[in-house]
């Protein structure tokens, strides 16, 4: 039998749960009454910015991330009808959204 370094097996171990991951956070329903959700969308032709306008809603923020933006005014089937790759509960991503109040 060969001598295989575990390298090569560690990394896809890593891979194979960062994609599980991944995976499990962009099939995560958003509720149809949200009042703010992430939208998730292709940074070309325009970003996600323009995802949000086609669907009518507004950006409430961040203004410099080039693949989601936190949006509102528009229901989440009408930004998945614009574009959107996935749509996500802002509030379980605080850190990245930063949609959490200071206390």
């Amino acid at each position: 039998m060969r001598n295989l370094h575990p390298a090569p097996l560690i990394a896809l171990g890593l891979i194979a749960i960062l994609f599980a991951e991944l995976a499990s956070v962009a099939v995560a329903a958003v509720p149809d009454d949200a009042d703010l959700v992430l939208v998730v969308a292709p940074p070309w032709h325009g970003g996600p910015e323009a995802v949000v306008a086609a669907a009518g809603g507004s950006v409430v923020g961040p203004s410099n991330a080039p693949l989601a933006v936190v949006a509102t005014d528009a229901t989440p089937a009408a930004f998945k009808d614009a574009g959107a790759w996935f749509l996500l509960d802002p509030n379980k991503f605080p850190f990245l959204c930063a949609t959490e109040t200071s206390k």
